[in-house]
This record gives structure tokens, C-alpha cells and sequence, in this order.
């Protein structure tokens, strides 16, 4: 009896796990039911993109210098104009354009795509002109979030009455998102944290720049004491873009090096925290991947249809690895009989469990995908069939237990070679090889894990006492 409930409750679970994997969990909200899990993340393959070609900028800004060559942000009311000289200067100066600066500057906009949380883009860079391709999923955020990509990211902390720079982005370790709830509302927070020479420079800051109260006691016929404030008015003013963010002075000193901003007000207005997340985030985007080293602008914008975009070829795909998988399993089934059917119970369910895990690493399903696919498959068989193979219907627990080990054996070189690379383009630049990083990482550790954990655990339940 013990056996065969074992054997029934790990059947029960591949159940449960093949219905969610294939369907859904569906909870009701309001009138209607809605599927909690993610939705698959079609790649670019499959649902067409935007290509923007973004080239080296060629614009000139004017430049004003004095008698004495100083150059100025304007001309003082009043003064002789004659004293003063004025000059077109090319944004991007010739010296400036070289292959280390247009590869810096592809890293920075893969940088920012990525901690934007861009799910499908690709990036590449024509080093002999600096033109730098992005290629991003046409949505209602595209023309933002490639606005976002070309700006500066010049960040400074400079005082306020001098101009004195006292901090660049040379000093930031990276930048992000924070929230506070209370019963007034989501408040949030920009948090600027900064690398070890900054931790430096900004507790010195903080202490040249802290607010000074001085009370002083005074005295006369009607009020024998009163008191009197003045405050220092030494700020510093943080710059973005080039722009003003904010001018402050500081409360108290930081020493943890790390300094946090609040963004807006706080609301319980959800339109409201969402614009102010949205502007957070993109100041975090561009104090976390540093100066853009030259200045970019678009030279043309693209909708590409995929040709692949149909439903018709995408069932056509889903077919083509669903008849694969039903031929193993058949394969399995009539080869091994009783024991090929336990063991396709958990392939299946191998199977559902990597479709959920797809869902919640957002891992790209296009046609880079039908290849890994199909190696995860053929694993998957070949460890199944290569623990069948050595079982005897009449081996004893103990027999089977030790048959199934070395099996295992046999096969975890397959695994750790299939492992290897799947990690190393996990890392990828391109977010279609990264996507068949991840399915390949995550398929071999699933294969591994549901054969021992359950695989192994029903065929030995089923052995003879």
C-alpha cells in the first residue's frame, strides 16, 4: 500500500505540474479569470522590431570667450561686445572619435537597455564609424526609451556659488529605485551609491556643506530671552544632463556613502507614483552605466515585420517540437513498457516545469529557441533511456538503486557539457543568445533534478521487494 501511494502521489504531482505548465493558474478578478503566471516573451523573430541607426552627432554649439580667452557662459550686460569672440565648436571633436569611445558607447546603451529591464533588443556597433544599431520590439515605449539612450548621463556635483566640480560620475558605483509606503502615501526615492573614492568625497562634502544653526540670546525690557537663527548658505547643486537637478545643503553628515533623493511627493495617486518611478528609473539608468563619451542622435528608425510574425508559423513551430516530444515519449514507452510510462510521466512533467520557469526568466521564444529546444529533448530521452536500459524487471530495490547511480554517472558529462556553454551565452550581448543561454541552463538543471528526485524514485518503488 505504501508503495503504491508513493508511486500515485509523484504521478499526482507530474499531473499538477504538466496542467500548470501547459495552462495556467487562472484566478478571478473581477468578472473575468486572468492567468497569474507571465506571459511567454515572443523574441524578435517572431514579432517584428524597430531598427534605429544612431549616429555619431555632427552638430556645433557656440562657444563665448573674453579679451583674455576665458570662455563664458554669456556676454555681461553692458560690456563691449568687440571684447568678446564668439565660435561654432563640433559637439564630438575629431580626436574624440575613436574606436575606444564608439565601444564605450555601445556598452553604455547596452547598459542602460538592460537595467531598463529592455526584454528584447540587440545592440551592434560599426566600429568604423561609430554607428551603433539598436534593435528594439516596436511598443509605445520605444520612442522613449530611445530618447533615454541618447542622452548625456553627464552627472556633477559642483558648489553653488563658484561653479568648483566636486564630484563627477567617476564616483558613482551605481544608482536605483527605492519606496517607502506610509499612510500619506508612496513616496520615492532616487539612491545615488557611491564607489570608495566617492564614499569619500561625499561625507567630506556633507561636512563642508552642512546646515549651520547658530541661536544667540538677547535681552530686553519685555522679554528677558529670545532667540535668533541664521543659517549657512553654502549649497552645492547636483547636475544631470547637464541640467540642474537640485541645490541643497546637507542636514547631517554621510557616511555611508550613500545618498538618497526623493523624487516628486508623496501620493497615494497611482498614475502619480507611476510617473515618479518612471522618472527615478531613468535617472537611475543613467548615473548605473556612466557619460556617453560622444554625442549621438538618430539617423533613421525602422518598423521590420517579421515574416515569421503569423500565428500560422507559430503553431507550424509549436508542432514541430510537440510531434519530437510525443515520439520520444512513444519511443520510451513501447521500448520500456511499464517502466518507459513511469518514466514519460516525469519527462512530461520536466517539460511543464521548464515552460514555467521560461515564463518567469522572460527567456525569448523565437526561431534561435527551435534549435535548444530540440538538443533538450534528445538529453532528456537519452538519460531516460540510458537509466531504463540497465533496469530488469525482476532487479531487487537495492539492485536497481545501485544500476541507477552508475547511469547517472554515465551521464553527467553529457549534462556538464551541455552546461558550460549554456552559462557562457547566458552572458551574451545579444538578448536572443542570452535567451538560449538561459533555456539550455535551466532545461539540463530541470532534466537532472526531476530524474533523480522522481525518475529514480518511482522506477525504484516499482522494483521488487
Amino acid at each position: 500500500m505504501e508503495k503504491k501511494l508513493k508511486i500515485a502521489l509523484i504521478i499526482l504531482i507530474m499531473v499538477l505540474v504538466t496542467v500548470v505548465g501547459f495552462g495556467g493558474i487562472y484566478i478571478k478578478k473581477l468578472v473575468s479569470y486572468n492567468n497569474i503566471l507571465p506571459d511567454y516573451e515572443l523574441g524578435l523573430s517572431l514579432k517584428g522590431s524597430r531598427i534605429t541607426i544612431l549616429k555619431v552627432g555632427d552638430h556645433t554649439h557656440e562657444v563665448i570667450r573674453d579679451s583674455e580667452g576665458n570662455i563664458v557662459e554669456s556676454i555681461p550686460e553692458g560690456a563691449d561686445e568687440n571684447s568678446y569672440t564668439k565660435e561654432q565648436v563640433p559637439e564630438n571633436s575629431e580626436e574624440s572619435k575613436t574606436k575606444e569611445n564608439y565601444q564605450k558607447a555601445e556598452k553604455i546603451i547596452r547598459g542602460r537597455l538592460k537595467t531598463s529591464k529592455i526584454a528584447n533588443y540587440d545592440v551592434r556597433l560599426n566600429e568604423e564609424n561609430g554607428n551603433i544599431y539598436v534593435e528594439l520590439a516596436d511598443t509605445d515605449n520605444t520612442d522613449t526609451t530611445l530618447s533615454h539612450l541618447l542622452s548625456s548621463g553627464k552627472f556633477e556635483i559642483v558648489d553653488t556659488n563658484d561653479k568648483t566640480v566636486l564630484m563627477t560620475n567617476d564616483d558613482i558605483k551605481n544608482a536605483s529605485v527605492l519606496y517607502n509606503s506610509t499612510e500619506s502615501g508612496v513616496t520615492v526615492y532616487l539612491s545615488i551609491k557611491f564607489n570608495k573614492e566617492g564614499k569619500k568625497k561625499i561625507e567630506q562634502i556633507s561636512k563642508d556643506y552642512k546646515k549651520v544653526e547658530e541661536s544667540e540670546n538677547t535681552d530686553d525690557a519685555e522679554n528677558t530671552e529670545g532667540t535668533e537663527e541664521t543659517t549657512n548658505e553654502k549649497t552645492i547643486t547636483m547636475k544631470i544632463n547637464e541640467e540642474d537637478f537640485l541645490s541643497t545643503d546637507f542636514d547631517e553628515e554621510i557616511k555611508n556613502g550613500e545618498l538618497t533623493i526623493t523624487i516628486g511627493s508623496s501620493s497615494t495617486d497611482s498614475d502619480t507614483i507611476s510617473e515618479n518611478v518612471e522618472q527615478a528609473q531613468y535617472y537611475a539608468t543613467l548615473l548605473s552605466n556612466g557619460e556617453m563619451p560622444l554625442e549621438y542622435e538618430v539617423q533613421a528608425s525602422d518598423y521590420i515585420q517579421s515574416i515569421y510574425a503569423n500565428n500560422i508559423f507559430q503553431y507550424i513551430m509549436l508542432g514541430i517540437i510537440g510531434l519530437i516530444i510525443l515520439i520520444t515519449i512513444v519511443y520510451i514507452i513501447i521500448r520500456y513498457k511499464k517502466l518507459g510510462l513511469l518514466s514519460a510521466i516525469v519527462y512530461i512533467g520536466s517539460i511543464s516545469l521548464l515552460l514555467i520557469i521560461i515564463r518567469y526568466t522572460k527567456t525569448e521564444i523565437g526561431l534561435e529557441t527551435i534549435i535548444p529546444s530540440i538538443i533538450l529533448i534528445l538529453i532528456n530521452t537519452y538519460v531516460n533511456c540510458k537509466i531504463l536500459g540497465n533496469l530488469d524487471k525482476d532487479d531487487s530495490k537495492e539492485d536497481r538503486k545501485a544500476k541507477i547511480y552508475k547511469s547517472c554517472l554515465k551521464v553527467i558529462d553529457l549534462l556538464i557539457i551541455t552546461l558550460i556553454p549554456s552559462v557562457i551565452f547566458t552572458y551574451g550581448t545579444s538578448s536572443a543568445i542570452s535567451s538560449i543561454g538561459t533555456l539550455l541552463f535551466w532545461g539540463v538543471i530541470v532534466i537532472a533534478l526531476m530524474n533523480v528526485l522522481f525518475t529514480r524514485k518511482l522506477l525504484i518503488e516499482e522494483a521488487k521487494k
